[in-house]
């Protein structure tokens, strides 16, 4: 992997930067909903963005960084023919309409989003942008991530009602357009760790149904539930202006909504909901995350001690079962143990297992860029060419 060297960022003022029809730039939209400026340099180690060529005799340098623009200069050891690019921008956008708008304009180069309302619109406005694939993990799910020392939603009854209330057949049609698994649990149905359990299938009749037998009812009749003169209302995070995250969201209210739930949503930026998720400072978040098919992960996320336990979970049982697993030394026996661990995760409902995201999509500005891709692979920004300079 390519070496970066920090410097002191240099006073070049945004409108400075070159329209990226004409310069040797690629210019990467993001939005700030989704990725916290902070956060770039991980992802482009982890490869979300196509950064790195396997030539390893390729350097990048941050020459500049604001909370709005982060630009890399890229140094080739050998030298390279003029219309490989010289510069990485990545420019961060308030909403995805913003960005969307930025593709059709040629404002920008490259960018990946997760929505098919996205991909139709910029796929309709331009010729320039042709929307291509890239397959996520397998284990990369979309959930409901409660937070389980709430007062109201430390209740696994609860959160089971909140589950059954949920129609993610519907979602599933009119919003990821199908290009999704249901999910039962952390695990997909492709691992050889998956087990049949109870899948939580849409029954708001069974969800108001749990509610009554927690005493919670409408007792005033003004539409909301509540319980010791307390009403059932509660805040829901999600990515400021993005749009899977905005229909989600929207539909999770109007769900729990008709079950006499009051549901106050929170759009926030990325940075807003890191903080919030330190320090547990939250009701519902709407959040993505990937699951490995081992005891490390599961512990670090369902563990009452785990390391990104964001959901404030404790069960004497599940952390027994991590234990006990520790110390087993039969494969057979292991992976009974961390199916255990699923079967009590599917009981407690600490979290709504929504979907399994098949891709991203992203573009690629094929009017001023050759050579991005190979069969159905992306290249590394570095073995771009430019077109026509």
């Amino acid at each position: 992997m390519g070496s970066i060297s920090i410097l002191q960022p240099n006073k070049l003022a945004f409108s400075q930067v070159m329209s990226s029809r004409y310069s040797r730039d690629v210019v990467v939209g993001e939005l700030l909903g989704k990725v916290d400026p902070v956060d770039l340099w991980q992802l482009i180690e982890k490869d979300y963005y196509p950064v790195f060529s396997k030539n390893l005799n390729i350097e990048i340098e941050k020459v500049f960084d604001s909370n709005r623009e982060i630009i890399y200069k890229i140094h080739y050891l050998f030298d390279r023919d003029s219309n490989h690019p010289r510069r990485i921008v990545f420019k961060f956008y308030e909403s995805e309409n913003s960005l969307i708008v930025a593709l059709i304009t040629e404002e920008v180069d490259f960018a990946i989003t997760e929505s098919y309302a996205a991909a139709e619109e910029v796929d309709k406005s331009t010729s320039s942008f042709r929307v291509h694939f890239r397959y996520k993990n397998p284990n990369h799910v979309k959930l409901i991530a409660y937070n389980n020392q709430h007062p109201i939603l430390k209740d696994s009854k609860i959160r089971q009602a909140l589950t059954y209330a949920i129609n993610r057949s519907y979602m599933l049609e009119k919003i990821l357009g199908r290009a999704a698994y249901l999910a039962d649990g952390p695990i997909s149905r492709e691992s050889k760790l998956h087990l049949s359990v109870d899948e939580y299938k849409f029954n708001p009749k069974k969800a108001i149904q749990l509610l009554q037998q927690d005493n919670w009812n409408d007792s005033d009749g003004d539409g909301v539930l509540d319980r010791n003169g307390q009403a059932f209302r509660i805040s829901l995070i999600y990515e400021k202006d993005v749009l899977l995250e905005e229909q989600l969201a929207t539909r999770i209210k109007i769900e729990w909504n008709k079950i006499g739930i009051d549901v106050i949503r929170k759009p926030m930026l990325k940075s807003e909901i890191k903080k919030k998720l330190i320090q547990k400072d939250y009701d519902v978040i709407l959040y993505s995350h990937i699951f490995e098919e081992t005891l490390e992960s599961f512990e670090a996320f369902f563990g009452s001690t785990g390391e990104e336990n964001i959901l404030g979970y404790k069960n004497r049982r599940v952390d027994r079962l991590i234990s006990l697993h520790k110390i087993q030394k039969e494969s057979n026996a292991k992976q009974l143990m961390l199916q255990a661990i699923l079967k009590q995760v599917n009981i407690d409902q600490p979290a709504t297992f929504l979907f399994f995201l098949w891709v991203d999509r992203y573009y690629v500005n094929r009017k001023k860029f050759d050579n991005f891709q190979q069969g159905r692979t992306l290249l590394p920004f570095t073995e771009w060419k430019l077109r026509n300079r």
